[in-house]
């Protein structure tokens, strides 16, 4: 160390060399209390010397700025406890410059352990400071535009191999910032191709300092895939690389976001459209399969206008209103409308525009994206054609559809409803309860009741009633109401339809008081059918009775014509009033069907045999033809089945002079024991003209007037016969030649039991004696009393006759009969009464004696008044003798203690 008489420079040369360097210096001696400052200390604020006043407080109070002053304090003060220096950045505020950076540093001397002197200097440092700190904001704004636009700056020195990063590389690598460099290679983040790729790059720059810019994936720390861009170059001294630098920008987010913007305006199925002031620069798929273009390149280019037709829907040209909305867009920042588009092969389709001013490459642009509404336009088109018809359909039948809200309580009812109602649509409301006070009161209580059943139990109501007008007027309404129930099952509303059926009950109304004027008429008709049967034939009877009498009593030859031609005309007569009487009958619908067990061989060989001597007086041949496997038991009714091929075959015989006919039965088909057999009934008569083929079946219709001339006949055979089958679900057909023949067929199905019926053999009738019957015969006829009473004679029967049925009911209890013939309309008592009382008398025997009905009628009812009034049989008048014998006969065999027995 130096000892103390060492020389020692004066503070002149100490403040020259100090001012040299551009500081300034102040000194503070406690000892004498004085501060004194250099005049450099001066200069540096721009002051001349002793123009302030050079002490500690104007240091810190007025020259040092507010925040810093207490900073230098305090420095000082720590100077005085610890015999330290400082060296601090201030701010002072000079004369002319405002406040200006200085660095002041300062120390203390000490003798002995005592505070003598403070002593410091100031020197300016603000164009140093405020240019480091101009770098570390560039620092800090690099990082921060680092950060928001994910780039990081990397560099390699290939000397030393050292790198450095700045942070954001570490962020796009997943790392730490805090990661040791050397501890991995960042060739480990980039799959092989990638890694390729910047193999390929950096030895290209390192050859030939060419630069590359890649955008390549890599794989993060985490594992996410993260796209980047990768800039660099190669620095190089005297042709060799020395070091490797560049930037890596983080692409991920843009490039989802492009991926994004690709699938929307690639991929949408809304056709998109980029267009500026020269046309169209791009579009997606979608726009050009809508507009029918093959080429992207067609579409290019095009004027917007290109894709317009004239004029829109309401009239107005494309253009123009085109315009008139892109003006409004721009004001609005979008646009959205319908619109008509037209595509490339001139055809227009309907789509819904959407405008979105934007700008594309620094120049105003228009996003326009069309969605084809084609399929919506037809739906509403459809809709609103659905309505109309709808509407137009409820008018036309006078329904109307209504709604109900349970829970609000709101009705809705279409436009046909309110003029249902008798109210208008356009002026009136829905109502409820009011509604109700309307219905007519007797039907009130089943209206509301069928609606709370709708409610209470879910299910569907149909139900009349009557409902009153402003006017006084009343009309029948039907009403159909159907539940809809919420998740839990309750009925939450209530809708249907209501049709005005007003018309339809007043028809009903007339049809039912038709209906009855027709029963009545029916009635009347076959009251007096009735009537007039039992008034002809009465009399016929008589005349038929007679004339077989007369027959049988060995007439005269000329005799004998006349009574032939008597009988032929009165068996005419007969069948006449059976053809009346059967299709009364059938029109009545009082035609019932038997079922059974019969042999259809036997009929058709019985209906030839009653035939066959009409057909032998013409010199006819009448031939059966059948199949052998019919030979069985069938189920049906052989009386219908008779009068059917009775009636064809008698017309046959009646219509042909010459040839044959022939009657033949086939069988068609036996399946699950059912048979069906074709009918044939073929003649060589006159045939029938082709035009008159389907009149033949009309009630009274034959095919000419000379026909009915010639052969006579009514012409109600034929559709009694037609109508007869088709109650047996059959038809009848025929085939006719004019000159040559007819055929006449129908097919009927026979239920079978299989059993084979064989036809038994003929054998001579032999009668039985009736010789001693006693019978009471009730008739007021005195004709037919005396008929009677002859055959009676000439069989031996014993008859008593009562006049009525009130003295038959007298005689029977007086005297005793084997049976009565009780007549049915007789004065006094008929003799239905008149059965029911015999019936109700006490003995057995007026319970078991048989009594027979003679009837005038046929109709079906009179036969079932018969047995319901406890008659055993019946014969219709006129009836054969022998009718009346086999009568006599069948009842005489039940013997006397039979008759009576308990």
């Amino acid at each position: 160390m130096p000892s103390d008489n060492a020389a020692k420079l004066p503070v002149e040369v100490l403040e020259l060399a100090i001012s040299g360097l551009g500081s300034g210096i102040w000194d503070w001696d406690l000892a004498n209390g004085t501060h004194t400052w250099s005049d450099q200390f001066y200069t540096l604020l721009g002051y001349r010397p002793g123009e302030i006043s050079a002490d500690f407080v104007t240091l810190t109070e007025i020259l040092c700025h507010p925040q810093d002053g207490p900073i230098l304090a305090g420095a000082v003060v720590n100077l005085k406890e610890n015999e330290n220096v400082y060296d601090l950045q201030l701010r002072l505020r000079t004369k002319n410059n405002g406040y200006r950076y200085f660095k002041c540093a300062g120390t203390s001397q000490f003798l002995g352990g005592k505070l003598l002197r403070h002593v410091g200097t100031i020197s300016d440092i603000h164009e140093k400071y405020t240019y480091k700190q101009g770098l570390l904001e560039n620092e800090n704004l690099l990082k921060e535009v680092g950060r928001l636009a994910m780039i990081g700056a990397w560099e390699l020195d290939l000397i030393t191999r050292e790198r450095r990063w700045s942070p954001q590389m570490y962020s796009i690598y997943g790392l730490e910032e805090t990661a040791n460099l050397d501890n991995f290679s960042t060739a480990n983040f980039y799959n092989p191709w990638a890694r390729l790729l910047i193999d390929q790059a950096v030895e290209q720059a390192k050859i030939n300092g060419t630069p590359w810019d890649l955008e390549i994936p890599l794989i993060s720390a985490q594992g996410n895939e993260v796209w980047v861009r990768n800039i660099g170059r190669a620095e190089m001294i005297n042709g060799k690389p020395v070091k490797l630098f560049g930037v890596m920008q983080d692409l991920t987010e843009n490039r989802l976001l492009e991926e994004k913007v690709s699938v929307i305006f690639h991929h949408s199925v809304d056709a998109h459209i980029l267009l500026t002031a020269g046309g169209v620069i791009d579009c997606n798929q979608a726009a050009m399969e809508m507009l029918h273009f093959q080429d992207k390149s067609e579409l290019i280019s095009l004027p917007f206008s290109f894709f317009f037709p004239e004029v829109q829907p309401d009239g107005i040209n494309s253009a123009e209103k085109f315009k008139e909305i892109y003006e409004l867009s721009t004001q609005t920042g979008y646009q959205r409308f319908e619109w008509v588009n037209r595509r490339k092969d001139g055809i227009t389709l309907p789509v819904e525009v959407t405008l979105k001013p934007t700008t594309f490459n620094n120049r105003e642009a228009l996003l326009v994206i069309w969605h084809d509404i084609t399929a919506r336009k037809l739906a509403d088109d459809r809709l609103k054609r659905n309505q109309a018809m709808l509407s137009e359909t409820q008018q036309l039948t006078h329904s109307g559809s209504w709604e109900t809200n349970l829970l609000t309580g709101e009705n809705f009812w279409s436009d046909e409803t309110f003029r249902i109602f008798g109210m208008d649509p356009e002026k009136d409301m829905p109502v409820g309860d009011t509604f109700v006070e309307r219905i007519y009161p007797d039907d009130r209580e089943k209206f509301l009741s069928s609606i709370q059943n709708v409610i209470k139990f879910a299910t569907v109501a149909s139900f009349d009633y009557r409902l009153m007008y402003a006017d006084g007027s009343m009309r029948f309404l039907h009403t159909i109401a159907k539940p809809d129930c919420d998740a839990d099952g309750n009925v939450v509303k209530l809708y249907g339809a209501v049709i005005d059926i007003d018309e339809r009950k007043k028809a009903e109304f007339e049809l039912i008081k038709a209906k009855e004027l027709a029963d009545a008429a029916n009635i009347a008709k076959s009251q007096f059918l009735s009537v007039m049967s039992h008034e002809i034939r009465t009399p016929l009877n008589a005349i038929i009775g007679f004339t077989n009498l007369l027959l049988a009593n060995t007439p005269l030859p000329h005799q004998m014509e006349y009574l032939n031609f008597l009988k032929y005309s009165a068996d005419n007569l007969l069948v006449l009033i059976n053809d009346i009487l059967d299709y009364s009958k059938i029109e009545a619908g009082k035609i019932e069907f038997e079922e059974v067990d019969f042999n259809i061989l036997k009929l058709m060989e019985n209906i030839r045999l009653s035939l066959l001597q009409m057909a032998e007086e013409k010199g006819l041949k009448l031939k059966l033809a059948t199949d052998d496997a019919l030979n069985v038991l069938l189920k049906g009714d052989p009386v219908r089945l008779g009068q059917v091929l009775t009636n064809l075959v008698s017309n046959a015989v009646k219509f042909t002079k010459q040839g044959e006919v022939i009657m033949s039965a086939t069988l068609i088909a036996h399946c699950n024991d059912v048979m069906t057999i074709e009918f044939k009934i073929t003649d060589t008569g006159i045939g029938i003209p082709h035009d008159k083929i389907t009149n033949i079946f009309d009630q009274f219709t034959q095919a000419s007037s000379d026909t009915t001339r010639n052969y006579g006949g009514s012409g109600l055979g034929l559709a009694i016969t037609k109508r007869l089958l088709q109650l047996q679900h059959s038809e009848i057909f025929v085939e006719s030649q004019e000159g040559k023949g007819s055929v006449f067929h129908f097919r009927l199905d026979f239920q079978t039991g299989g059993k084979t019926a064989a036809i038994p053999a003929e054998t001579p009738e032999v009668k039985t004696s009736i010789k001693g019957v006693r019978i009471l015969l009730a008739e007021d006829n005195k004709v037919n009393v005396v008929l009677m009473n002859h055959f009676f004679r000439q069989w031996e029967v014993d008859c008593s006759v009562a006049e009525n049925g009130l003295i038959a009911y007298d005689m029977i209890q007086k005297n005793d009969y084997d049976m009565v013939f009780m007549d049915l309309q007789m004065p006094e008592l008929d003799g239905l009464e008149a059965t029911v009382r015999i019936r109700q008398l006490k003995e057995k025997k007026y319970k078991n004696i048989p009594i027979i009905a003679l009837t005038a009628s046929a109709m079906n009812d009179i036969k079932d008044s018969v047995f319901k009034a406890g008659m055993n049989d019946y014969l219709s008048k006129p009836f054969n003798p022998s009718d009346v014998y086999n009568k006599i006969a069948t009842y005489n065999r039940l013997t006397t203690d039979q008759l009576y027995q308990s």
